[in-house]
């Protein structure tokens, strides 16, 4: 299975050529890791049920399973198959399935902790899914969400629905009735020459068309003002993602 923006598979990424590889799993790893600790720190040695939903090809899942007995799921059932062949254990299982897809999600019953890292930008409707990942968290429950928290709707679109600041997560929790607990950041910039080496020699880099690009910023063209500025004057391209452990606010 062949990495792209979209798929991380850490045991076929060029890291050392590769300056976008690199920190790509870089932060995809560490993102799992963080989960892990706090949801350790959370039960306190005590074994939770966690979905690890939007789990790519399992790697993660298997950094959760540390902790507590993991289902993860992806949509994807390349990625599940290549989970399974890699990552499968007695603690950690695969299912094809759609976040999107309400009777799906209803589906899968209820955990003591929901990890979905890097999906609800990509959600249809994430307010429903927030509001669904609530009744699924038991009692003491928790969720980890992360995200981009910097602009990327002119190269991700359409697998990005949205870009979500830091701001815009504060309101969109306590809206759909969460608690922010814990909060980790993640930033850095690439250089553009990283960038081209990267679209020149990787054929799964993902090359949006020309008339999408031309969409986005005709509708934003801040968007292209702020481009322009990271790639001229900034320091390079922002990689900024926004990591969170939430509790629900449970009436009463």
């Amino acid at each position: 299975m062949d990495w792209n923006i979209e798929r991380v598979v850490p045991k076929e990424m060029d890291i050392v050529s590769s300056e976008l590889q690199r920190l790509s799993l870089k932060y995809h790893l560490q993102r799992y890791h963080v989960a892990r600790d706090w949801l350790g720190e959370r039960f306190n040695g005590r074994q939770p049920s966690i979905l690890d939903i939007g789990c790519g090809t399992g790697f993660g899942s298997e950094i959760l399973a540390e902790v507590g007995e993991v289902l993860a799921v992806d949509m994807d059932e390349d990625a599940i198959g290549y989970a399974e062949r890699h990552y499968h254990n007695e603690r950690t299982s695969f299912k094809v399935g759609n976040a999107d897809a309400q009777r799906f999600l209803e589906s899968l019953g209820d955990f003591d902790a929901v990890v979905s890292l890097e999906t609800i930008e990509h959600l249809e409707d994430h307010y429903r899914y927030l509001e669904w990942v609530k009744k699924a968290l038991r009692p003491g429950g928790v969720f980890v969400v992360s995200f981009p928290s910097t602009f990327t709707m002119d190269w991700a679109s359409p697998h990005h629905k949205r870009d979500i600041s830091r701001s815009k997560a504060s309101r969109l929790f306590r809206d759909c009735g969460f608690k922010i607990i814990k909060r980790f950041r993640q930033d850095d910039r690439l250089d553009m020459r990283d960038v081209l080496f990267e679209v020149h020699y990787n054929k799964t880099m993902p090359a949006p068309q020309l008339s999408q690009w031309i969409r986005i910023y005709f509708r934003n063209p801040y968007l292209l003002a702020l481009r322009l500025y990271q790639i001229t004057i900034g320091g390079g391209i922002l990689l900024a993602h926004q990591q969170y452990l939430l509790e629900p606010i449970r009436a009463g």
